[in-house]
């Protein structure tokens, strides 16, 4: 068929297209914005104003316009309902159970944000959402989720959270440990990748991972990948009285910050 006559019956084709004639389920994007502090991994969550699951407590996120992609629209909720921004993400997965929504067919799209406390200390709810907070994560080895807010000693159980929110952050923690171990992911968590001592990153290790490691096997696991293999971190003049025999910490940089 020549070019300009398939073109032109393409155009009418488009032309008298009826969307309409098709079901189209409507979709969303979720954030999941972890963070560290101390040896424990947190999560931010919002407590949702309105129906359905009103005054439940949900990872932040809502419906993607029409001329947004996912990423723009997960960056735009971020920001509209817990005032953050500027924070790199990276996709999870896509939800798409029939039922996971009792309003209607809702595909979600998840994100996944692993940044320094500082960058979201200031966070606050807006939106149709009536209050955030940050939450200490504790899994189980039998798979049960249970999350401590900072204030007021709040306890929710992941069967408490909204829509199917507990399948999303423990599939976001097995990425986060699967992850941490062999990328660069821990490094995103750092108040100052310019300046840090690796008893900071053993910190984080443990806080991600769930468990303690000796650090000695963890210096030399660190130093040998990223400093001897990949040369991603490297040695810099300048030390911190931090270590816990009261000895100055060498300080460390990322190369590529």
């Amino acid at each position: 068929m020549d070019a300009r006559l398939q073109k032109k019956d393409e155009q009418e084709f488009l032309k008298n297209y009826k969307p309409g004639d098709y079901e189209r389920p409507s979709v969303t994007s979720d954030i999941l914005v972890f963070t560290t502090d101390e040896n424990r991994l947190q999560i931010l969550l919002i407590k949702r104003e309105g129906y359905p699951y009103r005054n439940c407590w949900a990872i932040p996120g809502g419906f993607v316009g029409m001329k947004e992609s996912t990423l723009e629209a997960a960056k735009r909720e971020l920001k509209e309902e817990a005032g953050i921004e500027n924070v790199h993400l990276e996709q999870l997965y896509t939800f798409s159970e029939p039922d996971r929504d009792p309003r209607m067919r809702i595909i979600s799209v998840a994100y996944m944000a692993t940044v320094p406390k500082y960058k979201i200390k200031n966070h606050f709810s807006g939106d149709d959402a009536n209050s955030s907070e940050i939450f200490d994560i504790f899994l189980d080895d039998d798979g049960k989720l249970q999350l401590v807010g900072d204030s007021d000693a709040l306890l929710i159980t992941g069967n408490e959270l909204a829509f199917d929110h507990e399948k999303i952050i423990k599939m976001a923690i097995k990425r986060l440990k699967g992850k941490i171990n062999y990328s660069t992911l821990a490094f995103n968590f750092l108040k100052n990748r310019n300046a840090f001592t690796l008893r900071e990153l053993y910190k984080i290790f443990n806080a991600v991972n769930g468990k303690e490691e000796d650090f000695s096997n963890f210096r030399k696991k660190i130093i040998n990948i990223f400093s001897t293999e990949e040369k991603f971190i490297s040695k810099i003049d300048i030390t911190e009285n931090t270590d816990t025999k009261g000895r100055p910490s060498r300080m460390w940089k990322c190369n590529n910050s």
